[in-house]
């Protein structure tokens, strides 16, 4: 029984729920503050600014904010304006700063300029007094407390709300908003997970490398899990949307290198469950399956099964919670400390 009693990591993702409804609670006027002026103005461009865990919030944002609002969005590389110094036109933009610390300095770079153009700049940090907070005419805190652990949780799942509630009040549609109350439950709900969890550990105990697959909204939830399985386990996993995978990288694929598939979206699931049955057949893979379907689950050589309700938007909740624990207890079960990865820092600066 692999023990989590002195992990940060592990307390922390179980404080999720609460640290969620409190970011609701408090952020809720300032998003729709937000909305009515991106609503008013007539901005149908959002950029998001960040790196790392910050960087996969704003994946499934792009999607949100495109599908619904009828934004055209994109993450920004900063080096184009602190290395090139490049021209880019941030005044009829919505420009969203995203970083745990608030201490990224190309990401302010990004927001200042936006602000020196009069776009709409937006920063979102889990610190206060920071320097992102000091860019932008709207700060919205994750309202989740200090993170103990070095690897990030709540203030990813918190990040990961922000962004949803913002696309859901530009969107102003009716269904997506009353949504926002439900996602604190889903992750409360996905909590139960452990046990499954618990079971698929020890295929990934010993080794080094593995590979993760999801498409769409659960791409950057793959990209998640990923840097949360290399940063406390030191495995060499690798992330890649389905849809990419097969143009190349395919070739790469070894018998004896495991994959976790994450399956969960109607609208996607074919595209993954295709490429499944293919490295199946032609490289003999082993494979973990997360999913909501029952009948999908049979198709790996193990599985994780969420609730069947939760598809799509809300499967990527439950999915991260998944990917918090996997992380957590393989690196435990490797014997490393998963609140203190080598070389990474929780107030990591790039220019």
């Amino acid at each position: 029984m692999i023990s989590t009693s002195n992990s940060k990591l592990w307390k922390e993702i179980f404080e999720q729920p609460e640290m969620m409804r409190r970011c609701l609670s408090v952020n809720t006027p300032i998003f729709k503050e937000i909305a009515a002026e991106v609503k008013a103005r007539g901005i149908k461009t959002v950029v998001f600014a960040a790196r790392g865990s910050s960087d996969h919030a704003a994946q499934l944002a792009r999607y949100l904010f495109e599908t619904h609002c009828g934004m055209i969005a994109s993450i920004a590389t900063p080096a184009v304006i602190t290395c090139y110094n490049g021209n880019v036109d941030y005044s009829n933009a919505l420009v969203i700063g995203v970083s745990q610390s608030g201490g990224a300095q190309d990401v302010y770079e990004v927001m200042k300029r936006c602000d020196e153009q009069g776009g709409i700049c937006v920063s979102v940090t889990n610190e206060r007094d920071t320097l992102m907070t000091t860019a932008g005419k709207y700060y919205i805190n994750n309202e989740c407390g200090k993170e103990t652990s070095i690897t990030a949780a709540k203030s990813y799942m918190t990040q990961l709300l922000i962004l949803n509630a913002l696309a859901a009040h530009i969107s102003g549609k009716a269904e997506l908003i009353s949504q926002l109350d439900k996602l604190p439950d889903i992750v409360a709900e996905a909590l139960k997970l452990e046990d499954q969890v618990r079971a698929i550990i020890p295929v990934y105990r010993n080794i080094e490398h593995m590979l993760l697959f999801g498409r769409g909204l659960l791409y950057g939830l793959a990209q998640e899990a990923e840097l949360k399985i290399q940063e406390t386990s030191y495995l060499d996993a690798r992330s890649y949307a389905s849809s990419d995978y097969r143009h190349g990288p395919i070739a790469t694929s070894l018998r004896f290198v495991p994959a976790i598939f994450f399956i969960a979206d109607k609208q996607t699931n074919e595209c993954i469950i295709g490429l499944h049955e293919r490295l199946k057949e032609e490289k003999h893979i082993y494979s973990t399956i997360v999913t909501n379907d029952p009948e999908i689950a049979k198709l790996g050589d193990s599985s994780v099964l969420i609730p069947s309700q939760y598809d799509g938007l809300e499967a990527v909740y439950a999915c991260a919670v998944f990917a918090q624990m996997f992380a957590c207890l393989c690196a435990l079960s490797r014997d490393y400390d998963p609140d203190n990865p080598v070389g990474v820092s929780k107030h990591t600066v790039t220019r």
